[in-house]
């Protein structure tokens, strides 16, 4: 199960275990349905039995989700954030972030994969790259809000921004080769603070 594994990267990282890192990965938004089924019974899904949770009247059980962000809070994971590289997606990105932050969520970093890029109409010598706007933006966003609020939520070197993926169906070996000292840095950044803190971690039964 998920717990027994999350309980088992506690004890390797306790037993000094040489560097490895277990990734979750989900699907969609940080709000999208999740493990949907008739047979769930657990609090953080949508419906009783009775569909008397959400205030309905008595009927036959349908969806009985949760979102992904609800599913996975009692595991306390931290995350790694895949950030919205295209334009407008700055909102996107932080209203994922702030669902994950009043979850209790610990965003230890933001990946933008930049986005294909298009010719602006205005600027013809150029192209528009949205995915390194954004996350200049997020950082000073992030910066702005650790002052105001007095907490440091992700550190500025942890919010990157990729190079764009080659178009299908080239495949990303190269691309992967090409940025690996980008995701070896993030790596060993990431895994210095999860050890850290998982050393402060209770076993969760």
């Amino acid at each position: 199960s998920l717990r027994k594994c999350w309980n088992q990267i506690v004890i390797d990282a306790e037993e000094g275990e040489k560097k490895s890192t277990t990734i979750i990965e989900t699907a969609g938004g940080v709000l999208s349905p999740s493990s949907s089924s008739p047979l769930n019974h657990q609090i953080n899904h949508s419906l009783s039995s009775s569909g008397s949770r959400s205030g309905m009247p008595n009927s036959t059980p349908k969806w009985k989700w949760s979102t992904q962000a609800d599913l996975y809070s009692s595991l306390q994971l931290p995350v790694v954030f895949v950030g919205d590289p295209k334009l407008g997606g700055i909102s996107v990105t932080l209203a994922s972030l702030e669902a994950l932050w009043s979850r209790g969520y610990h965003v230890d970093a933001v990946v933008f994969i930049e986005a294909a890029k298009t010719n602006s109409e205005n600027d013809r010598e150029g192209d528009i790259h949205f995915g390194e706007g954004n996350t200049e933006a997020l950082r000073e966003y992030i910066a702005m809000k650790s002052l105001r609020t007095g907490k440091k939520l992700i550190a500025q070197d942890s919010i990157v921004c990729l190079p764009e993926l080659p178009p299908m169906p080239i495949p990303l070996n190269e691309w992967y080769e090409s940025n690996e000292g980008s995701f070896l840095a993030l790596h060993d950044l990431l895994w210095k603070r999860w050890n850290s803190r998982l050393l402060r971690q209770p076993s969760i039964s």
